[in-house]
């Protein structure tokens, strides 16, 4: 995923513009993203799901859909004009399939874009610690975001389930100590307030969540809590990493211990931002699967 390095830019004017010339390249077709705002409600909507069943077990692998950009079928674009390129569009015919995209001219992908028949949005892929590895995989339908999985501390491992209706962040899943069973479920209660939202936690591994466990983030008369944290935090490495990472598409931060409510639209933003990791709840170190 990660093509051979090259020298970094410096911030000249130059490459300011280039830079915004590439912004305007590679996220074009994002202008009819809420055409399909309903569907995307409803699909989300579907894949509600209610924890009731006992342990819910996930896959936790994260996968790369092909994007050759080295075919025939490829046409690439030299945004800052260094004689390499910062844009790849993949065609089939008349029609682009899927686009690659440096977004700062480092060298590194930042991220995948995947197109339906009717050139709508229907994933996108991307590397925000320049790992060449996915760390975000966004899905879409009929140009409308309804879903995100998102490895969050930095162990190639899937361990956040957001959900969107209407182009909201409307419901989280989280497997909060990696053994990609879920252990929280966030409930975001304020269409206002992104950041309100009602956490349930199971610490005594029956799949469910306790009922004294809820935790409503904006209660008395919204005041923002402290959420529950994963059980385990990442490495001194893995937050170098992070603050080493490049901006993601997306215009929230990425998620360190807790992940923050994300919009609906991809947009570019400064690097991500790591956020400070509240207490961990007490919890049974063995769990039902």
């Amino acid at each position: 995923m990660t093509p051979p390095s090259r020298p970094h830019l410096p911030p000249t004017a130059r490459a300011l513009r280039a830079r915004a010339i590439a912004f305007a390249f590679a996220f074009a077709p994002l202008a009819a993203l809420g055409a399909g705002a309903c569907a995307g409600a409803e699909s989300a909507g579907s894949s509600a799901h209610s924890p009731t069943s006992g342990p819910q077990q996930r896959s936790t692998v994260i996968t790369h859909d092909p994007c050759d950009g080295s075919g025939k079928s490829a046409k690439t674009v030299d945004v800052n004009g260094d004689g390499k390129p910062d844009i790849t569009h993949v065609m089939s015919g008349e029609r682009e399939v899927c686009r690659i995209v440096d977004l700062n001219f480092d060298g590194a992908i930042d991220a995948f874009i995947y197109y339906d028949d009717k050139g709508r949005e229907r994933r996108r892929e991307s590397d925000f610690d320049r790992d060449g590895r996915p760390d975000e995989v966004a899905f879409y339908e009929n140009g409308a975001l309804t879903r995100k999985e998102r490895e969050t501390n930095f162990d190639n491992k899937i361990d956040t389930w957001d959900y969107f209706e209407g182009g909201r962040l409307a419901r989280r899943d989280r497997d909060s100590d990696g053994d990609g069973v879920i252990d929280q479920w966030w409930t975001y209660n304020n269409p206002q307030n992104p950041k309100c939202a009602v956490v349930a936690t199971d610490r005594n591994g029956d799949g469910k969540p306790d009922p004294e466990s809820a935790v409503d983030l904006c209660a008395e008369g919204g005041a923002q809590k402290t959420a529950p944290a994963p059980s385990a935090a990442p490495s001194a490495s893995a937050s170098a990493a992070a603050s080493a990472a490049p901006a993601p598409p997306v215009a929230s931060a990425v998620p360190s211990a807790v992940p923050a409510a994300s919009s609906a639209s991809p947009v570019v933003s400064a690097a991500p931002a790591a956020s400070a990791a509240p207490a961990a709840p007490s919890k049974p170190s063995g769990k039902g699967k």
